[in-house]
């Protein structure tokens, strides 16, 4: 667990990945937080909430939306929640898979003190089932650009971890790489465990510290999941001058939900010479970590008269 902060009233539990990003944020709010240990057990996190730990914290700030058990046993801790939804989490609650999904919105609704969305995508379909929010987006430092020549020979980005390779569009980016075969493709965060008859012209991160440095060395970012909010990983591309092929209507990218299409914006982008100017200067005008700070605090302070 993180280092307590002296009168830290918030403890952040959820999305490891997103953990740091926040973290951030709070520190240019001047919003003091700890981070909850990682639980590796269903049952843990209730367990600590009822343990001696839990006592300094009156707020949970959970990154990826909070299950409604979780919720109601906070609540009767005298816990206040905030409840971060980042992309999939979302997707708990559409549908009919999930039995427990109108009390899970009826907790959401009557029980958590702060709803925030990562983008407004993520605002319309929290709408969709009658949550509201207000937007809070997890800007990391990498959408602070520097943009640098394009490489002499394309690099292509993707991303998926070892557990998600369909979910990610992994069988796109497969196909485009043999599509291309002199074309050179990165997968960051995989490792290609499991993975069968991986053509040559492609490698794979593994988990990396120097994001931008990733982004500076490559042409452009393939990003095709089912399901997403305005991706972090795109802003980053762009704010770095790279190309962008996304199954998101967003400014400044190729728009692409299929192998066909992706084809066709890749043999675009490769005929590229100069980096992605309008998406830089895009990403630098509309996306700003300090204004999002401020943003939070501005909720917190209204929300939690604590908060100092």
């Amino acid at each position: 667990m993180a280092t307590a902060n002296e009168n830290a009233h918030i403890i952040i539990k959820g999305s490891d990945n997103w953990q740091p990003v926040l973290l951030n944020i709070m520190h240019k709010a001047g919003i003091r937080a700890d981070v909850m240990e990682h639980f590796t057990r269903r049952g843990q996190s209730t367990l600590w909430l009822f343990s001696k730990k839990s006592r300094p914290y009156k707020i949970i700030y959970h990154l990826g939306g909070s299950s409604a058990l979780f919720c109601i046993l906070a609540r009767l801790r005298g816990k206040q929640i905030v409840s971060h939804w980042i992309g999939t989490d979302v997707m708990r609650y559409h549908g009919k898979m999930n039995p427990f999904k109108h009390l899970g919105v009826w907790v959401h609704q009557h029980l958590v003190g702060i709803q925030l969305a990562d983008s407004e995508i993520i605002q319309d379909e929290l709408r969709g089932i009658g949550i509201e929010s207000n937007l809070l987006r997890l800007l990391p430092e990498a959408i602070i650009g520097h943009i640098t020549p394009l490489p002499e020979q394309p690099v292509i980005l993707s991303y998926w971890d070892d557990q998600r390779f369909d979910f990610y569009g992994g069988d796109i980016v497969m196909l485009l790489a043999k599509a291309f075969p002199e074309v050179k493709f990165v997968i960051l965060r995989a490792t290609g465990k499991g993975l069968e008859n991986v053509p040559p012209n492609v490698q794979f991160s593994g988990l990396i510290d120097n994001v931008s440095e990733i982004y500076r060395s490559s042409t452009c970012l393939i990003r095709i999941p089912k399901h997403d909010g305005l991706s972090a990983m795109v802003l980053e591309a762009m704010a770095n001058g790279r190309y962008v092929i996304y199954n998101k209507k967003c400014p400044f990218t190729s728009f692409a939900n299929d192998f066909d299409s992706a084809r066709k914006s890749l043999e675009n982008i490769l005929r590229e010479q100069q980096p992605n100017i309008e998406g830089a200067e895009y990403v630098k005008k509309n996306f700003n970590i300090d204004s999002e700070a401020n943003r939070l605090r501005k909720l917190m302070n209204e929300t939690f008269s604590f908060i100092q």
